[in-house]
């Protein structure tokens, strides 16, 4: 039984063992040594385990449950030594251990008998499920898992960058010098610019084939392994529609070598095709797949995913942004963050306008670090974007925005998104006007740094809304409090008429001083407001600004305007109110 609560000796295993057993979950239970063969408990003084039988429906399973080493910061092992009457059962591992710990990550450390009866219940649970649910479907789901298992007799780890589709279609393989497999692409060009090491091994290409099958909906007893057999890939490809069966014969017939790769896009019940290839060497009377009476040995091989389609929205990105195209101009601290924040959300086309090189100064705020020291800006941002994010585009222009839009006046209509972190205002003020001179150009977003961590600002304009452009422009924030004074910055935290840059080596080498989490901020706002934009989401032209700490701010002997003194709720209320009536760019 479990201990009294004030007990200061952490409890053996065979005492949580033997608490386990006295709940009556399991029948006919015994307590003995673990053989060595399914101990994980390296360290432990006494290596034991706990077994017992459990009847659920017409089925009675013998059951071993052990501890790891790390228990109770892990759950127990719990394998499935026997079925009666026989039984094959997705969702196991290993040696027959049972895969139940699916979202138990949060456990009791203080309380290990609870944490051990919990984990009985719920393999119990899971147990009962699968025996009134459908194993197929279970199977079906977790192919992928199941079939790197089988691949360890075969290939493991091929590249795979094709599109799974609900037809069949022929595909490429990609073979090294010494005859193995290296990879399957549709476009073979594409995977060796995205992974360059293979193109070293890289000998030949060859035919290889996608076909879509949906194994569940043919037997309700499948199982992953049928497809490492003749028999199994015959009986599930002839039951294919009939429009896909025409469109494969077509295929099959074309003549083919002694070998070829076969992709299967397994239907999953509750996600996108599973993709697994099966590579059929020694091919003999024809092509196995076409003719009963030909053969070849069936080798697994485990795919590894490179698609867009795969990788995109496991990290978070949209998959919809890929031929979205935005123009970023500046790449400095703020400008290197939202390009990568754009392209690890999806964006696939950036266009980069800088004229700046980097320089070792630039290291401790800029995403590039200290990696693309001498090279211009826009190719330094290239190279790391490309190397770090698959599937983006990035085209560079090194040179002055002015000049850009010099060259090419109407080239803003190709773009979906304008972004301008430059934090150069008069060339930005430049830049605003002649948005506001086209309908149709594109949304713009404004982002710019306050000095020594004091804030940040991002302003959207030029967006369409229900009623036309939305009101609210880079010049409505711009004024002249005195007749014949400088223009100011009215969405500002810090005073005007102050001189915030820092000059460490003379004429040239000026800064605003602020960090790279004062950047990262910024370009999160801007980044994440671009993307609604993508989305169509945003029918506004708001203000959006970020306060920090004032105190390095004040203690370097500055003052904060009125408007950082405002609530942070207060700013996200008049986000719109910045807006001037009379604005003689986006004014009516």
């Amino acid at each position: 039984m479990s201990p009294a609560p004030g007990k200061k000796t952490p409890p053996t295993h065979r005492e949580i063992l033997e608490d386990l057993a006295s709940k009556g979950v399991l029948e006919e239970w015994r307590i003995g040594p673990l053989s060595s063969t399914g101990s994980t408990q390296v360290g432990q003084a006494e290596q034991v385990a706990l077994t017992g039988h459990l009847t659920l429906q017409d089925h009675r399973f013998r059951l071993r449950v052990t501890l790891p080493r790390t228990f109770p910061g892990c759950l127990p092992e719990i394998t499935i030594e026997k079925v009666e009457p026989d039984l094959k059962l997705p969702h196991l591992v290993g040696d027959r251990q049972l895969c139940y710990e699916a979202g138990a990550n949060l456990l009791d450390r203080h309380d290990p008998w609870g944490v051990a009866y919990e984990a009985l219940l719920r393999a119990r649970a899971m147990l009962s499920d699968m025996l009134s649910g459908s194993r197929a479907q279970e199977f079906a789901q977790e192919v992928i898992a199941y079939w790197s298992r089988f691949s360890l007799r075969g290939y493991d780890g091929i590249g795979c960058d094709i599109g799974a589709g609900e037809h069949p279609y022929v595909t490429m393989a990609l073979y090294t010098v010494l005859g193995d497999l290296l990879a399957v692409a549709d476009e073979p060009k594409v995977i060796l610019k995205r992974l360059p090491q293979y193109e070293a091994t890289l000998a030949r290409t060859e035919r290889a084939l996608y076909i879509p099958i949906d194994p569940v909906a043919v037997d309700p007893n499948f199982e992953p392994k049928e497809l490492g057999t003749l028999a199994g890939l015959r009986k599930y490809i002839r039951a294919l529609p009939q429009e896909d069966h025409l469109k494969l014969e077509k295929l099959l017939a074309r003549r083919v070598g002694s070998q070829q790769l076969v992709v299967l896009g397994v239907r999953r019940p509750r996600g996108e095709r599973a993709l697994i290839g099966v590579h059929l060497e020694q091919l003999r009377g024809g092509h196995p797949l076409a003719k009963e009476h030909a053969d070849a040995q069936v080798v697994p091989v485990e795919l590894l995913r490179y698609d867009h389609a795969f990788l995109a929205p496991r990290g978070g990105a949209s998959v919809g942004f890929r031929k979205r195209r935005v123009l970023l101009a500046g790449c400095g601290a703020v400008g290197g963050h939202i390009a990568l924040a754009l392209a690890r959300a999806g964006v696939g086309q950036l266009s980069l306008v800088d004229q700046d090189v980097f320089e070792l100064a630039n290291t401790y705020r800029h995403v590039c670090g200290m990696a693309q020291v001498g090279q211009p800006k826009v190719l330094g941002l290239k190279h790391e974007l490309e190397r770090l994010i698959p599937y983006v585009e990035v085209t560079p222009h090194a040179g002055a925005l002015e000049q850009f839009l010099q060259n090419d006046p109407a080239g803003l209509r190709a773009y979906d998104l304008i972004i301008s972190a430059l934090g150069h205002p008069t060339i930005e003020l430049d830049l605003n006007e002649r948005l506001w001179s086209d309908p149709g150009f594109p949304p713009a977003i404004f982002a710019w740094v306050e000095p020594l961590g004091l804030g940040g600002h991002v302003l959207l304009t030029h967006v369409r809304g229900s009623q036309g452009l939305a009101r609210g422009c880079l010049e409505c924030i711009h004024q002249r409090p005195n007749v014949g004074g400088p223009l100011e910055n009215r969405a500002a935290f810090a005073s005007p008429d102050v001189t915030y840059t820092h000059d460490t080596l003379g004429c040239g080498s000026q800064h605003l001083p602020f960090a790279d989490l004062d950047a990262l901020r910024t370009a999160e706002l801007a980044a994440r407001l671009a993307l609604r934009v993508l989305r169509g989401e945003v029918e506004e032209a708001p203000l959006l600004s970020w306060k920090g700490d004032r105190r390095a701010f004040e203690q370097a002997g500055y003052t904060v305007t009125h408007r950082y003194k405002t609530e942070p709720d207060q700013l996200e209320a008049e986000r719109l109110l910045y807006r001037c009536e009379n604005c003689p760019v986006c004014g009516e």
